[in-house]
């Protein structure tokens, strides 16, 4: 953990998106640099608190996980930017914070039992922490590290068993300790293969396209979808938009996608793709509540200030797919690199900075 740095006024004006500044973001997001990771910020008090079990079990046919006993006691709240690893409401509202801050860091996903945090390091490199802040481990060598959107991604199995990740341009998936480490992929060499998600059923959507860190994902990218122990890989698009960011369902069924800067949502097979959310600000990162009916993403607002160095604030949002009403949420986050997780209907993740 890293030393603690000064940080700057909360920002909580919540404004709407500027669609000159959002041509810009190309160029902006290029100049992302993250802050150094902030050492654990536990007070004295707060090392005396007992840390209960954070109980998560799977849904019945769902494949994502519900609270089934009340959160552990929580650090205290942190109130100034970068805020760290926090738990939110569906309205914004904090619920947990996690003891230390992340905001070097990326990816972060809770573990189905809710242990532990997996999260990749700014130079590709696979981390876990125990949710007390404990245990910290580096689990793979240096990867991917293209300022690109989403290439990099880490995704536990279903069962908390394992974890898959984007490495030097392929899809590995390891046991959870960091043993056993191997590629279920093999991309050509002009391509590289990115950001996984594991579905219920035991398959793992990518995107795949040119290597070249393109904000916004490169044209030539597109979904596909592979076995977890490895396969045949199947091609779900064809278009000449960048696809990237795919998200499963919880019951396996359909694959939530930036389809250059919309929100599509497709079938598991590819078939009866539609449109659930346009491109103002475009809709990055999503995650589908574990009841399947809302999804909640990022998206960029230009009359958001930037963080420290530069990068751009993302803006946390959630849409109901019946209604398609979306709630704007007072919630940022830095690049689309820091998406949301929904851990239950009421939580979730996200890799906060105001």
């Amino acid at each position: 953990m890293h030393d603690l740095r000064e940080v700057f006024d909360m920002v909580t004006q919540q404004t709407e998106p500027d669609l000159d500044s959002w041509n810009k973001q190309e160029d902006r997001q290029r100049r992302r640099s993250r802050n150094r990771r902030l050492g654990a910020i536990v007070v004295a008090a707060a090392a005396a608190i007992a840390i209960g079990a954070f109980a998560l079990v799977s849904r019945p046919g769902s494949g994502t996980t519900s609270v089934t006993n009340p959160p552990a006691p929580s650090v205290p709240f942190v109130t100034t930017p970068p805020i760290g690893a926090q738990l939110v409401a569906p309205d914004g509202t904090p619920v947990r914070q996690f003891p230390g801050s992340f905001s070097d860091d990326s990816s972060l996903q809770l573990s189905p039992d809710g242990t532990t945090i997996a999260y990749m390091a700014p130079d590709g490199s696979v981390h876990t922490v125990r949710v007390d802040g404990s245990d910290d481990r580096t689990l793979t060598g240096a990867g991917n590290t293209n300022d690109g959107d989403a290439q990099n991604h880490v995704v536990w199995s279903p069962d908390g068993s394992q974890l898959a990740y984007a490495y030097t341009g392929n899809i590995y998936v390891m046991n959870a300790d960091g043993s056993d480490q191997h590629a279920i992929t093999h991309s050509p060499g002009r391509l590289g293969y990115y950001y996984p998600a594991w579905s219920i059923d035991g398959t793992i959507a990518f995107w795949g396209g040119s290597p070249m860190g393109e904000d916004g994902g490169p044209s030539d990218s597109e979904i596909y979808t592979v076995p977890a122990k490895g396969g045949d890989v199947t091609r779900l698009t064809n278009n000449v938009v960048s696809n990237i960011e795919p998200a499963w369902s919880p019951d396996g069924r359909r694959i939530a996608y930036w389809d250059g800067g919309a929100l599509l949502v497709m079938q598991a097979d590819g078939s009866a793709k539609h449109s659930v959310y346009g491109r103002e600000g475009g809709a990055w990162a999503p995650t589908w509540s574990p009841d399947g009916k809302n999804i909640a993403f990022i998206t960029y607002v230009g009359n958001l200030p930037t963080e420290e160095g530069g990068a751009p604030l993302m803006q946390l949002r959630t849409i109901d797919l019946e209604s398609e009403r979306v709630i704007k949420l007072n919630v940022h986050s830095v690049t689309d690199w820091n998406g949301p997780q929904w851990i239950s209907d009421g939580e979730i993740l996200i890799n906060r900075y105001t």
